[in-house]
């Protein structure tokens, strides 16, 4: 277990360098020096390997170094390559040489066959350069092999005859412990002097530990918490760590007096390699304790059934004090002091003890109904711990640890970043959904309406998860691959790049346009949010120049996005005539409506005949303008039913628009009275209701409003009421609150109000006979 915390402490920190690897920019091609160097090193690599002198760890950096040169001859060779297909374009331009020809033409001819004779010989030496580094490659991995074979496939005694031998002479392993406790632990070392302030130290930090750990569980009981994953989150830490930090303080200022106490002893004694194992163990176990069984009374914030992660938080904290054990008596000082037979054994009987508690917590997780998608993973590695200890067992000592330890951490890592995608996934779930204040305040900020998601984030999120899976391959490709040379040939790739045709594709420019599209995107939903709400309503601009300002500024940052995306991507601009060559026939052949509705959409951004919130009629769609586009515009009937309208229709069909530049407009409202009224009176009262209504124009600013005699009807006297309102966005309205007072009126001035009449002329009837 130690040597698996080891393990993961120098594994992990490479993580960054593969991020750095990611983001940075393809590297150049090698120059000529730089070339060279290369091939000096590989030549001077397959001397080495020709006399046998060599070790893993010079396998290893020789793997990367003729990886490097094969990469660097390999661009060079296309780059050449490249060069001699233009110069070769340019002296077909000019032709053979005539008789009589121009002095220009034909110095200009033999300038380009110097330059073609100049870029034959640098192809011709980076091939070579490509057949010594695949020579080199070749050696590599023949010694590889041989070194593979004589590390991991060689056999030891196995653990009957090691037991056998135990027996034969069983106190040698106790007094040999004895001894080396007392005379070689580094106890004899310190004198009194030295150990009484350090104890008085460790004493006084426990104390302090446990006066602070009281005042943060009085803090926590004091405190009103609510069932939120942050909050419990918190107070998990507060329970959690009052409990454990005397013993973390403890150990670790034993563990600096140690250090500084014993810095000038080389190898570090046992006593403070075991302060330092304490210190490690008790912040290990304490965060086992906060992730599946907080100290009560916190509850538990991770998403494990209660039974399930009680249990797995007993065989966690199980296996670090096995994992302090084994640090303790393989991986110091202590082991150097026995018999290699009786370590051995000693190593075997704990690789017993420990896979079985491995293979019980490995249980614990597959009886959890949280993580049903990884019952195979756990079984697997259960199974490979298994074969691993058998190994052991049969004397294939090399290779079982090695396998154990890769086993392991690979799954522990695996396990860890399916942990941090989940964070991050989540993380983005929330900004979306706008489930907690801060992100409903960021929706705010960046302008996005509640129930949308926030632009751009979808690329952010494609961005992180590329990221963070590549980091697991990393790591995981890093600690299977003992010679280093598959992680070379993939950051040769991510940063180099490789050919597809006549293209060529670097990963880490293409994560590099990802990251910056998803920003441009998601900054220009904040960039249109600050102009519409903030910015312009400073400006005298009228709200139809607002909106359309706004709407250009949307799609030129979407424009931008995609540009500044390409470039990062790495793509050639020159190549723009012949991507608009494409457009050009696209367009002749079936693109000629949504270029059409493209230009209009331009027109009605500048002309505006139409803005936002305008009332127009188009066809047989009548509603409000609820937003336009660069391709079509969406309006809004009465019923709220959305329309959308291509903006071709909007600028080559009428359009009626009745606010366009006055928002007054006219209401006619026909009324009948019936015969025999006096139409005088009709006539005064149609006009105190019309003039008295707040939304008619009295003003002089339009005509008045008239009462108009139309005519005589078949069952009623046809008056008209026209009138000019304020609003005529309301002229439902007010034309319901005048029918109700014409209605109320009526009845008050005993008016009546017809119901259509008809004669009805009988020109025969059948005989009517007496009933019997």
């Amino acid at each position: 277990m130690a040597s698996l915390n080891d393990y993961l402490l120098r594994r992990l920190p490479a993580l960054p360098m593969l991020l750095l690897a990611l983001l940075s920019s393809p590297l150049l091609a090698a120059d000529a020096d730089q070339l060279e160097t290369l091939a000096n090193e590989v030549n001077l690599i397959i001397r080495n390997l020709d006399r046998g002198e060599f070790n893993e760890e010079d396998l290893s950096n020789w793997n990367k170094t003729t990886i490097k040169a094969k990469s660097a001859a390999s661009v060079c060779v296309t780059d050449a390559e490249s060069a001699l297909k233009e110069l070769q374009t340019s002296l077909d331009g000019l032709g053979e040489k005539v008789e009589g020809e121009a002095a220009d033409v034909t110095a200009k001819r033999e300038t380009f066959l110097t330059q073609k004779e100049s870029i034959e010989k640098t192809l011709s030496k980076c091939n070579l350069y490509i057949l010594t580094s695949d020579e080199a490659s070749t050696h590599i991995t023949e010694a590889e092999k041989s070194y593979f074979r004589e590390k991991y496939l060689v056999r030891g005694p196995n653990t009957l005859a090691l037991l056998i031998t135990y027996i034969r002479n069983p106190i040698t392993l106790f007094t040999e412990s004895g001894e080396f406790i007392w005379k070689h632990a580094g106890l004899r070392q310190l004198t009194p002097s030295q150990w009484i302030p350090c104890i008085l130290a460790v004493v006084l930090c426990v104390i302090f530990g446990l006066w602070l750990g009281r005042r943060l569980n009085q803090l926590q009981q004091s405190a009103s918490w609510q069932d939120k994953f942050s909050e419990n989150l918190i107070q998990a830490l507060m329970t959690t760590g009052s409990h454990y930090l005397p013993w973390i303080l403890g150990a670790t200022v034993s563990a600096l007096l140690l250090q500084l106490l014993t810095a000038d002893t080389t190898p570090k004694p046992f006593i403070t390699q075991t302060a330092f194992a304490l210190v490690i163990y008790f912040i290990t176990v304490a965060l086992v304790r906060l992730m599946f069984s907080p100290v009560p009374p916190a509850v538990m914030f991770m998403p494990f059934t209660p039974d399930i992660a009680v249990r797995l938080s007993r065989r966690l904290r199980i296996l670090s004090m096995l994992g302090l054990i084994g640090y303790l008596a393989f991986y110091t000082e202590f082991s150097g002091t026995m018999v290699e037979q009786n370590l051995l054994l000693l190593r075997d009987i704990f690789s017993l003890v420990f896979v079985l508690n491995l293979v019980w917590t490995l249980g614990v997780l597959l009886r959890s109904p949280k993580l049903p998608r990884l019952r195979w993973v756990t079984t697997a590695v259960i199974v490979l711990m298994v074969l691993s200890l058998v190994a052991e067992w049969l004397g294939y000592r090399n290779i079982a640890y090695a396998g154990r330890r890769e086993i392991l951490a690979t799954f522990v890592v695996f396990m860890l970043f399916i942990g941090v995608s989940k964070l991050f996934r989540d993380l983005f779930n929330s900004l979306d959904e706008g489930a907690y204040g801060w992100c409903r305040n960021l929706h705010t900020t960046l302008g996005v309406p509640a129930g949308q998601k926030i632009p751009g984030l979808i690329w952010l999120r494609l961005f992180t998860t590329i990221i963070i899976w590549g980091g697991f391959a990393y790591i995981l490709i890093v600690t299977w691959d003992y010679t280093g040379s598959i992680i070379e040939h993939i950051r040769n790739y991510v940063v180099n790049g490789f050919e597809l045709g006549q293209f060529r594709f670097v990963p880490s420019r293409i994560l590099w346009a990802l990251l910056i599209f998803g920003l441009i995107i998601t900054l220009s939903s904040w960039i249109r949010s600050q102009l519409e709400n903030n910015w312009l309503k400073m400006t005298t601009m009228g709200m139809g120049a607002r909106d359309a300002l706004v709407t250009i500024t949307g799609y030129v940052l979407f424009l931008t996005a995609i540009l500044a995306g390409l470039s990062a991507a790495g793509f050639d601009f020159s190549n723009i005539a012949i991507i608009a060559g494409a457009l050009s026939v696209g367009i002749g052949f079936g693109l000629q409506n949504i270029v059409n509705n493209f230009v209009s959409g331009l027109i009605l951004l500048f002309e505006r005949p139409i803005r936002k919130g305008d009332w127009i009629i188009v066809g047989t769609t009548e509603g409000y303008v609820k937003d336009i586009r660069i391709r079509s515009t969406i309006i809004q009937t009465f019923d709220r039913s959305d329309v959308i309208v291509p903006n071709s229709e909007l600028i080559s069909g009428q359009v009626t628009n009745m606010m366009l530049y006055d928002v007054r407009g006219r209401a006619i409202i026909p009324v009948g009275v019936t015969y025999g009224c006096d139409t005088e009176k009709v006539q005064q009262i149609l006009m105190n209701i019309i003039e008295n209504h707040s939304n008619v124009v009295t003003d002089g600013a339009s005509p008045d409003p008239a009462v108009l005699f139309r005519g005589f009807g078949d069952s009623s006297l046809d008056f008209e009421i026209r009138a000019y309102l304020y609003n005529v966005d309301s002229r439902l309205k007010t034309i319901s609150d005048v029918n109700f007072a014409i209605d109320k009126a009526f009845r008050e001035n005993g008016i009546e109000i017809p119901f259509p009449q008809r004669d009805l002329h009988i020109r025969s009837m059948p005989d009517m006979k007496p009933a019997n």
